[in-house]
């Protein structure tokens, strides 16, 4: 044999074992060369995630910090409405309970003002008769139903002097007069208030300018 072919043969037997070598590796061993070769880089996609991801995912969690205070300042408006509806109904209940009571007893001094007056008049037409018994007792009843009254929130209203005014007086007549044209001169019914709410107005007359002659 030649050098020439001895050293080709020896060329092949280097190529035979390094072939040898090669697949003797196991499966596994394979598997985890592959797994190593691409371990830096599934390393690399978990610790950098995608930048234009994290950007979404902020815009959406400022959406939704955005709706969670729109919800919360409409419910707080609510609050306040509700709040303030309930004080109003609170204030318009106390009202009406507090006039049912000042008002309960209307009709029934309505009814009680005739007495008054008669008792009034007949202490005028007593007046000019002699003081006796009778017209002291008069004058004490009188006293003590005007206290009565007063208690309950009546107040009369005796006009002479003043401008006549339609919401508190009734004007009967009118007669000429020096007096300023509708002013009342005289009275001839009281009116009267129940806490401070009209409850009859006052008969009265008013004066009229004078006419010219010629």
């Amino acid at each position: 044999m030649t050098e020439k072919d001895t050293s080709k043969k020896s060329t092949w037997e280097k190529l035979n074992i390094a072939a040898k070598q090669d697949t003797s590796k196991s499966p596994n061993e394979e598997k985890a060369a592959s797994a190593e070769k691409e371990k830096p880089d599934q390393q690399k996609q978990l610790t950098h995630p995608s930048y234009e991801a994290l950007e979404a995912q902020l815009l959406a969690t400022e959406k939704q910090l955005d709706d969670s205070k729109s919800q919360l300042a409409k419910l707080e408006e609510q609050k306040i409405y509700q709040l303030a509806e309930m004080d109003n109904i609170q204030r318009r209940t106390k009202r009406d309970i507090e006039n049912a009571y000042k008002f309960s007893l209307e009709k029934f001094i309505k009814e009680l003002l005739p007495v008054k007056d008669s008792l009034e008049t007949a202490l005028v037409h007593a007046k000019s008769e002699e003081q006796d018994a009778a017209l002291s007792g008069i004058q004490l009843t009188l006293k003590q139903l005007q206290s009565l009254l007063e208690k309950n929130g009546v107040k009369s209203l005796e006009p002479a002097g003043q401008p006549f005014d339609s919401h508190f007086h009734e004007a009967m007549l009118a007669e000429e007069s020096n007096e300023i044209p509708n002013t009342i001169i005289r009275v001839l019914q009281k009116g009267y208030l129940l806490h401070e709410r009209l409850i009859r107005p006052a008969l009265v007359v008013v004066a009229k300018a004078k006419e010219k002659t010629s």
